[in-house]
């Protein structure tokens, strides 16, 4: 079976989106880093990048008899380990979230661990709170591989701008996209899941791998921190920048990212430790702050981990790459 080429734009996306994210949650954690503040629209990133890639990708393998239970048992796989890794590190703080108390902390721990919700704290997944992310990731997938991608592209499309009409509903609701980590706004999370990864689909079977809008290759790379970061300084904090950036800013940077095809090793880089450091980082921020430590230990030392991760991970080929030098 083919495998269509990586897409070396996309792939350098990844790391710069998990560096929002983190930012944000050092912000929330240490403070001091406002300008990360919408940092949670890496997530919306994530999500259309994923209905992007799953349309482009695995549509055609499902299509050629993969089956899909197998793919999401795969998937699932491919997403427990490293997720694991950061709620191991986590255990104190669920605990502390916890009370103290057995009730519900035993619970929690092993559903928690199952990448399923159950709320303590107010938060859904109190054991590593990016893990939420992780979920509505997968239950997009499931919706994909059973449903979504059985529609045609006139009921996909009609599908996203009803999506898109109930996100912006939420964003006038709660004044943010920022819902989705906590049972209070749990179901607010639904229409941003689907609509940022149902318009990626859609990106995908409009536009396939012709770009949208031609962008120079540092645009494409900064765009999403210089708008999250510029939304800050310029004092435009609203739900319509939210908005502006999931319906407007990712399919256009998406989109663009197609047109660059030259894999570099820090384009590498930034895709392999993407998702390790997404599953990791907040664990390490609270665990350094709960130490008596600052935002400068804690933002290297969780870059690290992640980076320890991505050699570890990837150390058969590399040597497998000296040896043939």
């Amino acid at each position: 079976m083919s495998t269509a080429p990586r897409l070396a734009g996309l792939d350098a996306l990844r790391g710069i989106a998990a560096l929002l994210v983190m930012g944000l949650h050092a912000n929330a954690v240490f403070g001091g880093l406002g300008a990360f503040s919408k940092g949670y629209l890496g997530v919306d990133f994530f999500l259309m990048l994923s209905g992007f890639l799953m349309a482009r990708i695995t549509e055609p393998r499902l299509a050629a008899g993969l089956s899909p239970q197998r793919f999401m048992v795969a998937r699932y796989k491919r997403f427990w380990g490293m997720v694991a890794l950061g709620s191991l590190i986590g255990i104190p703080y669920l605990w502390i979230r916890s009370g103290g108390q057995w009730w519900p902390f035993v619970p929690a721990l092993f559903a928690n661990f199952a990448l399923l919700p159950w709320p303590v704290a107010n938060l859904l997944f109190a054991l590593n709170i990016p893990a939420w992310t992780i979920f509505a990731e997968l239950v997009a997938n499931g919706a994909h591989v059973f449903a979504l991608r059985r529609l045609n592209n006139r009921a996909l499309t009609l599908l996203t701008i009803l999506l898109g009409g109930l996100a912006v509903w939420v964003a006038l609701s709660w004044g943010s996209l920022d819902v989705g980590a906590r049972p209070g706004h749990v179901w607010a999370a639904i229409p941003r899941v689907f609509f940022a990864y149902c318009l990626g689909i859609a990106l995908w079977r409009w536009r396939q791998v012709r770009v949208l809008v031609p962008l120079p290759t540092a645009l494409v790379l900064t765009a999403m921190p210089l708008a999250i970061m510029g939304s800050w300084y310029a004092d435009w904090r609203t739900w319509q920048f939210d908005l502006a950036f999931v319906m407007v800013l990712c399919p256009l940077v998406i989109s663009a990212a197609t047109a660059i095809t030259r894999q570099t090793p820090l384009g590498w880089l930034s895709a392999a430790i993407s998702f390790p450091l997404f599953a990791i980082h907040l664990p390490i921020l609270e665990a350094v702050r709960e130490l008596g430590g600052s935002k400068v230990q804690a933002i290297p030392l969780a870059l690290s981990a992640a980076l320890i991760i991505v050699w570890w991970t990837n150390r058969r080929d590399a040597r497998k790459a000296l040896a043939k030098t």
